[in-house]
């Protein structure tokens, strides 16, 4: 265990989220330990498979062809949506964004000989003009929950929704229902309600949300695999 006691890890992920990141990086740094070491590799496969069918159904619904378009994938980690977008819905090109350098440098040396991949160490909770207007398609899952302070989380949504071009589409992993709650260390959860408010505030709209129940039985039973998406308006 990293930290003694969850009162611990509660205190760390506060006052340095991106510190918090690191030390599991450095650690782990594959798809099953990093989301739970407790799970087997068909529980992790089930798991991401649920969000990937997810992701395809919402694309089709909006893109009269998939293939061909500029992906940025915020919170890259172990780098699988960035596989996924390049291997499987054959994006033009991929720009991964994470707050991890251990992260980052992980994926720079993995893609370098990829010129359609560009890997940044960046905050989503942060000004990021440079990325202002450039993609298609702005992928966010496994993160924005991890975003509990209110106000960043805010700042984070509105670079989703700036780091869309005029017909792109942001699709983000989380719960969506109908409260918001912190559960645990290093998660908030809001509701669908709260999503629908900020992102219409900013000037775009909720398009789709899909629900998902994780595989019964398994370690995380209950564990919500949903999709929100949304567009400039």
């Amino acid at each position: 265990m990293l930290y003694k006691t969850s009162e611990e890890a509660y205190r760390a992920y506060r006052e340095a989220p991106d510190s918090f990141f690191e030390r599991y990086h450095d650690r782990w740094f594959n798809e099953r330990d990093l989301i739970s070491p407790q799970w087997a590799w068909f529980e992790t496969k089930y798991h991401y498979n649920l969000v990937e069918n997810g992701i395809i159904d919402l694309l089709r619904q909006r893109f009269a062809e998939i293939p061909g378009k500029q992906v940025l994938d915020v919170g890259s980690g172990t780098g699988h949506w960035l596989d996924f977008y390049l291997n499987y819905l054959e994006a033009a090109a991929v720009t991964g964004l994470d707050f991890s350098g251990v992260c980052a440098q992980q994926l720079a040396n993995r893609y370098q000989a990829r010129d359609n991949v560009c890997i940044e160490q960046a905050n989503v909770a942060a000004p990021l003009p440079r990325l202002a207007g450039r993609f298609d398609i702005v992928n966010a899952i496994g993160v924005m929950f991890h975003i509990v302070d209110d106000s960043q989380w805010r700042t984070a949504v509105a670079n989703l929704h700036a780091c869309l071009n005029e017909t792109g589409m942001a699709i983000v992993g989380g719960e969506f229902g109908e409260h918001t709650a912190e559960r645990g260390v290093m998660r908030k959860h809001r509701s669908r309600d709260c999503w629908e408010q900020v992102v219409n505030e900013l000037g775009g709209r909720v398009v789709a949300v899909s629900y998902h129940d994780w595989f019964k039985g398994g370690v995380n039973d209950g564990l919500k695999n949903n999709l929100l998406a949304f567009v400039r308006t």
